[in-house]
């Protein structure tokens, strides 16, 4: 039952007059690939900040609350712009990416990422860090790990198939 809306959904994607722009132009990929990577430096470039701070390497004149809450709107801004222009991308080809090993594992880490850092990570950054010094490292490295794992598969869509 699943399959048979799966299918559907991506039969329509793929057929989709709406999305002949993206698919039938010579720029319409490269533009949503730009946003795409804009919203990638935004979302990652905060959380490398937060995850550097939580280590306690660099940043100590600014407390971890602090600077959440200075950094919290781009990474909103930039895991909005990285999520829209992603599924832009998707809806021309999704046959392709559907059956990509790659693609599918990007999204079972994006998936346990963004869980991971809206309970586990942002708890902790929020309260400023103030748990043990073991448990900032074990909560930093585990971030750092599962946001390049996203990133790492998704590079890998290009080259295996």
């Amino acid at each position: 039952m699943l399959q048979h809306w799966i299918d559907r959904f991506v039969q329509w994607c793929y057929y989709s007059k709406d999305y002949a722009f993206v698919r039938d132009t010579k720029y319409g990929v490269p533009i949503l690939q730009s946003l795409h990577l804009t919203g990638i430096t935004l979302l990652l470039g905060t959380v490398l900040i937060l995850n550097l701070r939580l280590l306690n390497f660099g940043f100590r004149s600014v407390t971890l609350s602090e600077l959440s809450g200075q950094l919290w709107k781009w990474t909103k801004v930039g895991l909005a712009l990285t999520v829209i222009a992603g599924i832009m991308i998707f809806l021309p080809d999704p046959t392709r990416y559907a059956h990509s090993g790659p693609f599918r594992l990007k999204m079972i880490l994006l998936c346990l990422t963004l869980t991971f850092q809206f309970t586990i990570f942002r708890r902790t950054v929020r309260s400023g860090g103030t748990g043990s010094r073991v448990r900032n490292i074990a909560i930093a490295l585990t971030s750092l790990t599962l946001w390049f794992g996203v990133g790492w598969s998704a590079r890998a869509i290009a080259f295996f198939q």
